[in-house]
């Protein structure tokens, strides 16, 4: 049985039970030396090796097992966690650092087989700042908590989609929101970063302090320091207006035609948001299209989707608006599925017709070549289409600018993502092993398509820089993809702040600045 949203919860709970009820077991030399190094100091008693009770609710759903996990509950453990670590790491050992927020990420960038894995997840919590008009949200929280604390006060932010991604791991890297046309990236609505920098020295980051470090962390991931809080702006809500229009993908010319013209409309429609989702599904062995509407002022008649109403739903397919509240929309939907996929990172494109049927084309093509190496019945696809008007940069720069310099090539675009979800090879030899090596052909397959659309999008002078980083692969240069004007300001706060490189080199999973080399001019 496919897991609840509330049965995650429930487990989540029984977990944070768990750490106070349970103490860690007593190792005078485990053997591991970041490990001893943390379970010499007054740490020891968050420290969680193998043999731990908890060690098994600390890396449920990957495919690698850190030496230890260590969970702090504050910024001082976290600066005590750092400086023990770069202390530690003096030696000629080949072990490393991995920080997860929410564990969204890609394995390397939340956790590793050989070191330590710092989870941020008991940094959890959000208090409303009326006066201030602020939310303090901790970066181990999930989204869902965060929407139904602050709906308590009628009011929100603007961060993820789905309730059950974390808070540290999207903000950081950018944050695409139902609200981005409105606000901004989750990034441009952090007000100030509490973050504890690699002296183990525990700083604020805004506008007025370390404004710097603030700019560069709208974007910039982890690569200065371990945020442990986030001081986002709030605004008042309102429930929001949602459809869910299935149509065939006989239908996907009329889709395109669609899209373009909503990303074209100006910031006048700001509080209409849209993903379009195309999904093979096994049972059928067909794909459909699902265009999500959403309407952030819970407007269920708004103009801005007349053009997708247009297009008959599939049999039986309700097209019913649903009023719901924040809280309730983020946990109608799940990012679940089995535990291999194969996605090939993101693109961005300009919005123009010519480029979005190319990639329905290569998408056709992509089912057809998957159904040849897995069968009809093996795999899933889950395509998305995510507007970006060139109006959020202009947000952007208003609340003080951010890494992702979305503006410096002019233009409405389009985030184009796509994954293959393998659910067996169906020829009697699923053991992981050859599951694996399929999904790696799998992925050679995605990554393939994503190359020959890349070629025509700059064939037609379509194709923008940016690899949105939350959904980029480890391929891709994400940080790169920002221009010379971030690298280079990302470097200088990586230098000045972490002058040693500790973000650097020790906690080497995700996306490195140092990794980035010489821009053209």
């Amino acid at each position: 049985m496919k897991p609840t949203q509330a049965s995650k919860t429930m487990s989540s709970t029984a977990a944070l039970l768990l750490y106070m009820l349970v103490p860690c077991a007593a190792h005078a030399n485990s053997g591991l030396p970041p490990c001893d190094a943390l379970l010499v100091t007054d740490l020891a008693p968050i420290v969680h090796l193998p043999d731990s009770p908890l060690y098994p609710a600390l890396s449920p759903s990957t495919r690698k097992q850190s030496w230890c996990y260590v969970v702090p509950t504050s910024a001082e453990e976290v600066s005590g966690i750092v400086t023990t670590l770069r202390d530690a790491g003096s030696g000629a050992g080949d072990w490393h650092v991995a920080i997860r927020s929410g564990g969204h990420g890609g394995d390397l960038q939340n956790n590793l087989d050989q070191g330590v894995t710092i989870d941020l997840s008991r940094l959890n919590e959000t208090v409303y700042d009326a006066a201030k008009g602020t939310a303090s949200v901790g970066t181990g929280g999930r989204w869902l908590s965060v929407y139904d604390t602050l709906s308590e006060h009628g009011v929100s932010v603007t961060g993820g989609r789905e309730g059950i991604v974390g808070v540290g791991g999207l903000v950081l890297g950018g944050g695409i929101s139902w609200y981005t046309q409105r606000e901004g990236f989750a990034c441009d609505n952090a007000i100030n970063f509490e973050v504890v920098l690699a002296n183990g020295e525990i700083v604020d980051a805004n506008k007025d302090c370390n404004a710097d470090l603030w700019k560069a962390l709208k974007g910039g991931s982890s690569n200065f320091g371990i945020v442990t809080r986030f001081d986002l702006a709030a605004y008042d809500i309102s429930n929001i207006s949602v459809v869910n229009r299935v149509v065939n993908f006989t239908d996907i010319d009329a889709v395109v035609d669609a899209v373009v013209n909503f990303t074209n409309l100006d910031r006048s429609h700001s509080d209409n948001a849209l993903i379009i989702i195309v999904q093979y599904d096994p049972a059928t062995q067909d794909s459909t299209v699902i265009i999500r509407q959403v309407n952030t002022m819970n407007k269920a008649d708004s103009d801005a989707y007349d053009a997708f109403n247009a297009i008959p739903p599939v049999a039986g397919a309700s097209t019913t608006p649903q009023s719901l509240s924040l809280p309730e929309f983020a946990n109608t939907s799940q990012i679940a599925g089995p535990p291999y996929s194969a996605g090939a990172g993101s693109l961005t494109l300009l919005n123009d017709v010519r480029i979005l049927r190319f990639c329905m084309e290569q998408y056709k093509q992509l089912v057809s070549d998957l159904t040849a190496l897995l069968g009809a019945t093996n795999f899933r696809t889950i395509l998305d289409l995510q507007p970006l008007p060139a109006y959020v940069a202009d947000i952007g720069a208003e609340k003080g600018g951010n890494m992702l310099n979305i503006g410096r090539q002019p233009g409405n675009k389009i985030v184009f993502v796509c994954g293959v979800l393998p659910t067996g090879t169906g020829q009697g030899d699923d053991n992981a092993d050859t599951l694996a090596i399929k999904i790696a052909r799998a992925y050679q397959l995605n990554a393939a398509m994503n190359a020959r659309i890349e070629d025509y999008a700059a064939s037609i002078e379509a194709g923008v820089d940016l690899r949105y980083l939350p959904y980029a692969d480890a391929r891709q240069d994400a940080l790169g993809s920002y221009g010379q004007e971030s690298v280079l300001h990302m470097k200088s706060v990586a230098a000045k702040y972490d002058p040693n490189g500790f973000f650097q080199k020790m906690v080497n999973g995700g996306f490195k600045i140092s990794r980035v080399g010489p821009l053209e001019l």
